[in-house]
């Protein structure tokens, strides 16, 4: 679960750990004698309100401060360097470019503590968990100064947190509440709080049980909350109720003004829990198989107790007035559909439509519509692709490349990949398209540059003579290879890694989406695969939910497609009373068919798929393999 955001006072950018805290005025501790002491002290060194950030004078911004540092060198620059990074922040300059600036840091230097706690911060926003924790490690050596305890503390439940060590972090933090009460100020509650909610929902049963063994009353109000939200949040009459009881129990403690603004606002939030709903899909036409899948999946997870009415209509038929009679005759409490964009454009104009809460089944430009009971829900590839650079960033790959499809699909996904390492890491990376089955060879041996090795090679055996032992080589500065390709071309593709790697050269890892994967393989089929990482819905590789597997089988061919689609439609049904709690709950993830499931501001479902592995003939979830 990602966090809302706490107060914007303070000081600057607790560093928005996983989008956790808005920012917070910086601790510098460098002196110089431009700009001067006043200057620096009024913009840098005192609280201020995030909004006064805009009134900085422009002179002294990133740029600034990095010349300076450069102009004292690694020692001396040091300060400055640090605050570049801070104020690079504030200027939204990429992680990447604010990776560049803490690059030439010195880990092992000492500085003052205050620069050391913000480089500590800084290093958790880039993400750089192990620099941040080695350096946290080296300042907790020392005798830290009393003020500087709670600070510390804070720092390491930090760490822990981007580390997603759920109990160790939601341990620490009740450690400082019980040990430090008295010294925590305003912000150090809003923080801690924020950080327990965050993880406290992801912690095994036992360990909440544990922590209200050691903790007490108050950690036995969090717990609850923990088990509220995770066993009510799909049951819209009873969540409100847990809920409300929950808060009569807990407003009795001295920081219940400090709880994180989403668990207020949860309480108040009534779910959705239509008994008519009207499901809009093309169930003749081109996508009538594809829609007909969707329909049976949503269908699939209505329960006979539920009480729920369904109104199916064919888009491909009905017009848009037939539609809107139908919805008011009908008392329609809840829309899903359409699925094509051009009919929920259209239907997003009519003011019937727009005044019924709707789960569209696919995504558009959001610019021009603003309305928060209108949901987007689709099998959006883009979401592999921002979970795959996450994924190299998290493994430290420094150094991917990526062959793709040269179709209209392939192009728009290696585009967005392109565009997000960029953001990530400031650099470009390596790309190569192919045109058919036929380019795959030279397209890899291209991207290896094994043709410029095997050119080497033909010149050495026309100077020395055809008997002259060779090996051709591979280059070695890559460590990664995404596929964008379908099943098919993806078992072509990966041999060709395999035998175009040299002997001098570890294979090189070959990651791809679920769009490589082909439900019923055989096992010499998964065989040829083998070492393949791949991302893909939970209910294709494990059948997470029996029940709708055997619905399924009764209803559709074992088709991978149309699967994915019934799973959709599945999820789509289950989504309804979740969405008002996901609005509340930015990034809170539900898990359903099609993957780990949260909503964005924007009102946009986003997938989290598995990760898996093609080993020795078998399909392995990757979380068993770690």
């Amino acid at each position: 679960m990602t966090l809302g955001q706490t107060s914007k006072s303070v000081f600057s950018n607790w560093l928005r750990l996983i989008q956790l805290c808005v920012c917070m005025i910086v601790i510098v501790s460098c002196s110089s004698s431009e700009p001067s002491k006043e200057t620096r002290s009024s913009r840098v060194n005192q609280p201020q309100r995030h909004d006064q950030l805009r009134e900085v004078d422009p002179i002294y911004n990133s740029e600034y401060f990095l010349n300076r540092a450069d102009e004292l060198g690694l020692i001396e620059g040091r300060p400055y360097r640090i605050t570049a990074a801070e104020l690079a922040i504030q200027e939204n300059h990429s992680i990447g470019y604010i990776k560049k600036i803490l690059v030439n840091i010195d880990l092992d230097a000492r500085g003052t503590l205050d620069n050391d706690i913000t480089l500590i911060k800084l290093l958790l926003y880039i993400k750089s968990n192990q620099d941040a924790e080695r350096l946290l490690i080296r300042l907790k050596r020392g005798v830290l100064p009393i003020n500087y305890q709670v600070p510390m503390w804070l720092l390491t439940a930090q760490v822990s947190s981007n580390n997603n060590q759920h109990a160790k972090t939601v341990r620490t933090l009740f450690r400082v509440k019980d040990l430090y009460v008295k010294r925590l100020s305003a912000f150090d509650k809003i923080l801690a709080n924020e950080l327990i909610w965050k993880h406290i929902v992801q912690v095994p049963e036992d360990s909440l049980n544990q922590f209200v063994k050691d903790f007490g009353s108050e950690a036995a109000s969090w717990v609850q909350l923990a088990k509220i939200v995770r066993n009510n949040i799909g049951a819209p009459e009873q969540f409100p109720i847990e809920l409300a009881r929950w808060h009569t129990n807990y407003s009795r403690f001295d920081d219940f003004e400090y709880l994180p603004q989403q668990i207020k606002d949860l309480i108040s939030v009534a779910p959705y829990s239509p008994t008519r709903i009207a499901l809009l899909l093309p169930l003749t036409g081109s996508l009538s198989t594809q829609a007909q899948a969707i329909r049976n999946g949503f269908l699939a997870n209505l329960n006979f107790d539920d009480n729920v009415e369904v109104t199916i209509m064919d888009t491909e038929i009905e017009t848009l007035a037939s539609i809107e009679q139908k919805l008011v005759e009908n008392r329609i409490g809840f829309i899903v559909g359409p699925l094509k964009k051009d009919k929920i454009t259209e239907f997003q104009k009519s003011e019937v439509l727009s005044n019924i809460p709707t789960l569209y089944l696919n995504s558009i430009e959001l610019e021009q519509y603003d309305n928060p009971s209108q949901f987007y829900f689709s099998l959006a590839p883009e979401d592999e692709i921002d979970q795959a650079v996450d994924y190299f960033i998290s493994k430290k790959i420094a150094y991917p490349a990526l062959i793709y499809a040269d179709n209209s699909l392939g192009r728009r996904l290696a585009e967005q990949f392109k565009q997000q390492w960029l953001f990530q890491t400031d650099k470009e990376i390596e790309t190569i398209a192919f045109k058919n089955k036929s380019k795959l060879g030279v397209a890899v041996k291209n991207l290896l540059d094994v043709n410029y090795s095997e050119q080497r090679v033909r010149e050495m055996k026309r100077l020395f003579g055809i008997h002259l032992k060779t090996e051709s080589r591979s280059r070695n500065d890559i460590d990664a290879i995404y596929v964008i390709a379908n099943s098919q071309q993806t078992r072509l593709i990966k041999p060709f890694f395999d035998t175009n790697v040299s002997v001098f050269n570890k294979l090189l890892p070959i990651y791809a989406s679920s769009r490589s994967y082909l439900i019923g393989e055989t096992r010499s089929q998964k065989r040829d695969l083998n070492g393949l990482t791949f991302t893909e819905m939970p209910w294709l590789v494990e059948n997470t939910n029996k029940e709708a597997t055997s619905i399924y089988r009764q209803v559709s061919e074992d088709q991978t497609q149309l699967k994915k689609l019934f799973a959709f439609g599945y999820d789509a049904k289950y989504l309804i009373p979740l969405l008002k709690q996901l609005q509340t709950l930015p990034d809170l993830k539900v898990t359903g068919l099609t993957g780990k499931l949260s909503l964005t501001k924007q009102n946009t479902i986003k997938r989290y798929l598995d990760w898996s592995r093609y080993q020795q003939g078998k399909i392995v979830v990757l979380k068993q393999l770690n």
